[in-house]
Order: structure tokens, then C-alpha cells, then sequence
């Protein structure tokens, strides 16, 4: 998947004329990551056709699944174009167009990314049944991942040289000829490439519809599990969505087919005119504090709501759940801390095989990476916990074995960050250093980690981010006793104790934030 923007990708094949080949040690590491992808969903498939493929048919066919099937492709079909489109809107805005307090919008617009997906959930739901239902499901998926796609084509657009626009538009281009002609095909990777994250995360989303009255897949999946424990059905189920994985991998590879925008020098990137028109600012202000206040200024209000306007009970509530506030916060930075540096250390190796070395073989180990979206983050986390278990029964009900489930389910989010920093360094400087007798791990120690910091720090804030809003993974795999701010927003507000669960959903907000601060510093930087 093709992310980093072509501009300012200088491939091996562009320089030589052909694929240098990756060396041994970097496939096996490679191998080794997607061995780890591969046994929840191995335990999975196991699970679904231990009973033979007659019987996996039957319980799909008898249990209505069609319907769930339906609602979840839908729901997919319709947010995942939608988030490209707004994605792609808040990044002109911010990126092409002259606006006052720039880094202050970018970092709201990030926001919603980094607020846990179960808290957005119940905050629309009490909103009224406009807010619920399928609506609701397209909406929430929409104003929580459309960021996603805003930083990817953000930073797409920061790498493009204006003088191909200005080239355009010399020879009689209107701008939007030019944006569609010149501009959206450069972007077309990084647009194609966050859409589909978007289009994964979407057919296996729960959290975000724990509480609309909305059935997927995951949320029949998750009630299997709440009544009858039938794992054989929930696994006949997840079935589905490991074709649809598999579909929209090939969909995106087929999209985006093997069109070469790479140049071979990068030049001096000149500054951009921003638009200065004064006569569209209200227009473009007014849309940013839309999405703005959809995505983050919405979940907040209605928290604070809950925290000042519950009764006396449920306050008093709230001040002994409080005296957990400290524990499960710390908890949850441990983890999420934790979960990033092993979810950067294994990503790294991925996004620096297929920028460096993009043969078939690398991009088939990308791709299987990306099938850690196949499963639903519940159905992943019982596989995981069954097979440790039965396999490892030292590792059952652990913290490592809780990260290692973190890791494979964020790790494609850290590929995505990686590859675009790669993707953005001179392969020449490292050229240079092999032949200034460097060794591979040299190269890699001085030249490109340093300058891929930027990308590993925003796929350290990412990773971190997802991992504080996880719920249904944490509720399965966290050891005896162990309490996170999801965990305990969860306990309140299931028994409707919404002002108890108030200051842990607010903390999650506060952290959330300050996320998103980092991760545009890391992410946002022009280069």
C-alpha cells in the first residue's frame, strides 16, 4: 500500500532500474511479525470449520447473519468514501489555504482520531434517535476516522511541488481542473491507502456502536459471547470478515495499480502561496468549526452534562469512583506506553522492507500485516486467549500477552505512519553511507532513524491513542483485577451511573488531547 506521497518518494527503481534485494535478516523479521498476525486468525478458521464447512454453512445460514453481513458492508461502503472526501477537505483547508491559528485547527481536527471510539458512542446516543441507528453508525465512523485520512493526505500534500500546479494553471487549467488533473493523482496513495484503513477498521468497528441501536457483525458477535458463549458461531462468523479483508486488499491494490509518480531529484521546495481571499474565510472557518465541534467539542459537552447534572446517588458515585481515577490512569498509560515502543519496534522493519525493497514478496508480508484488521477486536482477543491457554498457559491472563493482542491489532496503523516518513528520506544518504563502510545497522542507527523521527513518533502517539480506547481486547485479556479508564467507564456506565463514569471518559479526553498535540507536532511538520 502505497502511502507516502509519490513526490517525494525517490525509489530504488528509479535510481538503478531495478529492485536492490532485501537482505535475508530483514524478511525474517518481517516473517516473524506476520506469523504473529496470523494465529489469532489461524485459531479463528480453526475454530469455525473444526465441524467441517457443511456445518460452518448452516450456522451462517441459520443464525440471520446476511443481515448483519448487509448492515456491516453498508455501513463500510458509505463512511469509507465519506471519510476520504472530508479527509481530503480538511487538508486543503489547513494545508492550501491561509488560515488564523492554523496549528490550533489541525490539532483539533486530529482529536476526534485519538477520542476512545465507546465514549463517542455513548455521547451520540444520548443525543436522541436521530443520533442512533444507522445514521449514527455512518456518522460516528465518519467523524472518528476521516482524521485518519486528513493526516496522511495532509502530509501527502506538504511533500507536493507547487510548481506542477503552476505549471497547470500557465497553460490555462482552472484550479479545480488542476486539483483533479494534477494534484489528486499524486495524492491518490496516500487517499487510497488511508480509505482503506478506514474500510477495514469499519467491517470489524464495535466500540463504535456499543451503545446505537445498530447490529454488525462485531455487536452480534459480542452478544453471542454475552449469552451463549457459542465461539463456534461468533468464529463461523468472523469469517466474513476476513473476506471482505481480503476484497477491499484487492480492491485498493487494483485502484491504485502500478502508476509511478517518483521524481529523480527532489529540488528545493519553494514555499506555497496560500490563498489569501477574505471573501471565502468565513465560508472555510465556519466548516472548521463544524468538524470541529462535531468530532470533539459534542463527546466533551455532553461529559461535562453528565458530571453536573446527575443526582445526588449518582454523584455520590462519582466521588468514590474517583478515588480509582489515579490507578486505572496509570494502568492505561502503562499499557499504551508499553504497546508502542513493541508496536513501533515491529513495524519498523515492514515499513522499511517495502520502501526499500518493494518486490512482490515484500508486498504480500505488507499486506498480511493488514490482515490484523480481518478479525473483530473480541473475536481476536478470545482466539489469543484461547490458544494461550491451551499452548502457553504460563502467558494466560498476563500483561504480555495483553500487549502482544495490542500490538497485532495497531500494528497496521503503525506501518501507515512509518512508510510515509520513509517514503519522505533521500535513499541516497544512506547509499552514500554503505559506501562510506557503514553497515546495514549503521545505516539504519544513524542515518534513518533519526531522520524518520518524525513518523516514528506519530506512529508511537497513534498506537498509544487506540490503546487507551480499546475495550473489548482489555475486558478479555487484562489480568485479574486490572483496571483501565476504559474499563471503569465501562462498569459505570453500564449500570447507568453516567456521572461516575464522567471523570474516567474525561480523563480519556484529556489524554486524548494532549495525543493529538503530540501527534501533530510529530506528524504535522513540513519538510
Amino acid at each position: 500500500m502505497s502511502l507516502a506521497s509519490p513526490a517525494l518518494t525517490d525509489s530504488p527503481t528509479a535510481r538503478k532500474g531495478r529492485i536492490p534485494t532485501p537482505p535475508a535478516a530483514l524478511i525474517a523479521v518481517c516473517a516473524l511479525v506476520d506469523l504473529l498476525v496470523l494465529i489469532p486468525i489461524g485459531i479463528t478458521l480453526h475454530e469455525a470449520l473444526k465441524d467441517g464447512v457443511p456445518h460452518a454453512a448452516h450456522l451462517l445460514a441459520s443464525t440471520g447473519s446476511w443481515n448483519l453481513i448487509g448492515n456491516t458492508v453498508e455501513v463500510a461502503l458509505i463512511a469509507t468514501p465519506l471519510c476520504g472526501i472530508l479527509g481530503t477537505v480538511e487538508a486543503w483547508l489547513i494545508e492550501r489555504t491561509a488560515i488564523p491559528l492554523k496549528a490550533v485547527w489541525s490539532v483539533l481536527l486530529v482529536a476526534p482520531l485519538t477520542m476512545p471510539l465507546f465514549v463517542t458512542s455513548y455521547t451520540w446516543a444520548h443525543l436522541g434517535p436521530l443520533f442512533q441507528g444507522e445514521p449514527g453508525a455512518i456518522g460516528i465512523i465518519v467523524v472518528s476516522y476521516s482524521p485518519l485520512v486528513f493526516l496522511l493526505v495532509s502530509a501527502a500534500l506538504r511533500g507536493l511541488d507547487h510548481a506542477l500546479e503552476e505549471v497547470a494553471q500557465s497553460m490555462g487549467s482552472s484550479p479545480l481542473k488542476t486539483f483533479f488533473s494534477v494534484v489528486l493523482p499524486q495524492l491518490w496513495p496516500a487517499l487510497l491507502g488511508s480509505m482503506l484503513l478506514v474500510g477495514l477498521d469499519a467491517l470489524v468497528e464495535f466500540d463504535a456502536f456499543v451503545a446505537l441501536s445498530f447490529q454488525t457483525v462485531s455487536t452480534s458477535i459480542y452478544a453471542q459471547y454475552q449469552t451463549s458463549f457459542s465461539s463456534s458461531g461468533a468464529a463461523v462468523l468472523s469469517i466474513s470478515s476476513i473476506l471482505c479483508c481480503l476484497i477491499l486488499l484487492a480492491g485498493e491494490r487494483l485502484l491504485r495499480g502500478n502508476r509511478n509518480y517518483t521524481r529523480l531529484a527532489h529540488g528545493a521546495l519553494r514555499p506555497i502561496q496560500l490563498s489569501p481571499s477574505m471573501r471565502t474565510l468565513p465560508i472555510r472557518l465556519g466548516l472548521l468549526i463544524i468538524f470541529a465541534g462535531v468530532g470533539i467539542a459534542l463527546p466533551i459537552a455532553t461529559l461535562i452534562y453528565w458530571f453536573t447534572s446527575g443526582s445526588s446517588l449518582a454523584l455520590n458515585l462519582a466521588s468514590l469512583s474517583i478515588q480509582a481515577l489515579p490507578a486505572s490512569t496509570l494502568t492505561s498509560l502503562m499499557l499504551g506506553v508499553s504497546t508502542a515502543a513493541c508496536t513501533v519496534l515491529l513495524a519498523f522493519p515492514v515499513a522499511l522492507l517495502i520502501t526499500r525493497h518493494p518486490t512482490f514478496l515484500a508486498n504480500m508480508m505488507e499486506r498480511t500485516v493488514f490482515l490484523a484488521f480481518a478479525l473483530p477486536d473480541l473475536v481476536a482477543a478470545i482466539a489469543i486467549s484461547s490458544g494461550a491457554s491451551t499452548v502457553t498457559p504460563w502467558l494466560y491472563e498476563t500483561v504480555p500477552l495483553l500487549i502482544y493482542a495490542y500490538v497485532i491489532l495497531y500494528i497496521p496503523l503503525a506501518v501507515v505512519a512509518l512508510r510515509t516518513s520513509l517514503g519522505q528520506i533521500e535513499p541516497r544518504l544512506e547509499d552514500v553511507a554503505r559506501t562510506l563502510g557503514s553497515t546495514p545497522l549503521g545505516v539504519i542507527r544513524r542515518i534513518t532513524i533519526p531522520l524518520a523521527r518524525p513518523g516514528i513518533g506519530a506512529a508511537a502517539v497513534l498506537v498509544f491513542a487506540f490503546v487507551l480506547g480499546d475495550l473489548s481486547t482489555t475486558q478479555v485479556l487484562s489480568p485479574p483485577g486490572m483496571t483501565t479508564l476504559g474499563t471503569e467507564f465501562w462498569s459505570n456506565s453500564s449500570t447507568v451511573a453516567f456521572a461516575a463514569a464522567a471523570p474516567f471518559a474525561l480523563a480519556l479526553a484529556l489524554l486524548a488531547g494532549i495525543a493529538a498535540i503530540l501527534l501533530m507536532r510529530w506528524f504535522g511538520k513540513r519538510r
